[in-house]
């Protein structure tokens, strides 16, 4: 599948090419040449890849960092390190440390932007005070913004090789409700469960079906929060770690008025844990912020590893996987609320739906917001009693998910996709979807109703989330 597009840059390509021979070389245990793949890469016609921003080619030094961060690591200064030292540190990681997004900084002297002495990158200086104040969202703006490519968000799934030809530990792959048709209009959910279980996994569970159950719990939660009946009440979504981690910045004043959950990933990450003590769960998606989310100290129980639908088509690519060609192994496993998530005004459509279910006479008036601008904007608003609403959606992406850095499709195609296949089931909401109180069931949660219950120990456990306590901490792995 041909992911190139007119707005590629040179080192996201080199990237995603040095990435794709690592996966080759690495799953089939061939790394004789891996010191040859810096000169290999290089030396390659990139022509018809390239726009005409850059026509030149780098060192050595810059594809080293380049190799280190498709394997998971940090950059180095110490570029004459031996990259079979590199790639056995990279096999034998537990889990891949922050920061996310580095800067591959040897490369910045080729670039047009950098080249004065007397001027600095504006984008590189943002990306670094972000991370000096440790207020990063890892959004992805830097690295949108950066027309080399030059910063960079690290792939995790070289230290995931060694889990996923591991039978000891079942690996689940999770995937975000913005993932139909990504890979292909002819890649059903079945036919992605197959490829998927072709490269070692376990099986594929739809995120969208922790997005219903959510929604259930985020409506019980709005049903209580406007009982109170005071003026100016209002609650924000969840489930956007750009949006959480602005307010948590920025907006202090409005985390009281966050919906107290987790976001859909993390629910079902803790479900399938709970329910397979020894499994590992990597989430799929279209979103790096997923990545430094994954890694938060109170969450950081759910996740082990997390792909992009860029980085799993360049692996199936590199594995000669064809996803369109495989047998369908499929089932309905969420409601048109939770697979609507995935697009902007696909929360407050879902939590109102759910809200009616509850109440059809209690007030709801929602407002979305898309794209970290738009957000900041809308908050500022918010603090200042301009907007009158009573959910408040906050996307950091335009669009929502189905604009993430990292999505293979345009936000207008994976939006057409999310609303088809949302249309194409006959259950509405969760209180309709079976699978939710199976699920939970199973959870040894026995009524859906038991969402709505703060001091349900098992729903704490798995949907809760104190945001306001961690704001300050804002620890991460270590």
């Amino acid at each position: 599948m041909n992911t190139k597009n007119d707005n590629s840059k040179i080192l996201e390509i080199y990237k995603m090419k040095l990435f794709g021979e690592l996966v080759k070389a690495v799953w089939n245990d061939d790394i004789e040449d891996i010191e040859n793949l810096p000169n290999k890469i290089l030396n390659e016609d990139l022509k018809d890849d390239l726009n005409n921003y850059f026509s030149g080619k780098f060192d050595k030094d810059t594809m080293v960092n380049l190799i280190r961060v498709t394997m998971g690591l940090d950059v180095t200064g110490d570029t004459d390190k031996n990259l079979k030292d590199s790639l056995h540190e990279a096999v034998n990681l537990d889990e891949v440390k922050r920061p996310i997004i580095s800067i591959i900084s040897d490369a910045c002297k080729y670039c047009d932007e950098n080249n004065k002495e007397d001027e600095s990158c504006k984008i590189r200086s943002k990306h670094i005070n972000c991370n000096e104040e440790d207020v990063c969202s890892a959004c992805g703006d830097c690295v949108s913004r950066c027309k080399l490519g030059a910063i960079s968000d690290k792939i995790e799934f070289i230290p995931m090789i060694k889990l996923l030809k591991d039978i000891k530990s079942p690996v689940y792959a999770i995937v975000a409700p913005a993932f139909i048709g990504q890979f292909g209009k002819d890649v059903s959910p079945g036919k992605l469960r197959t490829a998927l279980k072709k490269i070692g996994f376990e099986d594929m569970i739809e995120v969208a079906l922790a997005a219903d159950m959510l929604t259930a719990k985020e409506a019980y939660d709005y049903y209580e929060h406007m009982k109170k009946d005071e003026e100016g009440c209002f609650i924000t979504s969840c489930c956007c770690p750009i949006w959480v981690s602005l307010i948590q910045n920025s907006f202090p004043q409005i985390l009281e008025n966050v919906s107290p959950s987790v976001s859909p990933m993390i629910a079902c990450g803790r479900a399938v844990k709970i329910l397979n003590p020894d499994a590992k769960v990597v989430f799929i998606g279209p979103c790096m912020a997923k990545k430094k989310e994954a890694m938060l100290e109170d969450i950081k129980d759910a996740v082990d590893f997390v792909l992009t639908f860029k980085e799993l088509q360049e692996i199936f690519d590199a594995l000669e996987l064809n996803p369109a060609i495989m047998d369908e192994s499929n089932r309905v496993e969420a409601s048109l609320s939770g697979r609507v998530y995935a697009r902007t005004g696909g929360v407050s459509k879902a939590v109102k739906l759910s809200v009616r279910r509850i109440d059809k006479n209690i007030k709801f008036e929602e407002k979305a917001f898309e794209g970290t601008k738009e957000c900041m904007d809308g908050l500022k608003k918010v603090l200042n009693k301009e907007i009158d609403a009573t959910f408040i959606e906050g996307m950091g992406c335009v669009g929502g998910c189905v604009g993430g850095p990292k999505r293979i499709l345009s936000v207008e195609e994976g939006t057409k996709n999310v609303d088809e296949y949302s249309e194409s089931t006959n259950m509405e909401t969760p209180f309709d979807n079976l699978n939710v109180l199976q699920f939970l069931t199973s959870l040894g949660i026995k009524r859906v109703e038991s969402l709505g219950e703060k001091e349900e120990e098992k729903v704490k456990k798995i949907f809760s989330r104190d945001i306001k306590s961690n704001r300050k901490e804002n620890k991460y792995k270590k």
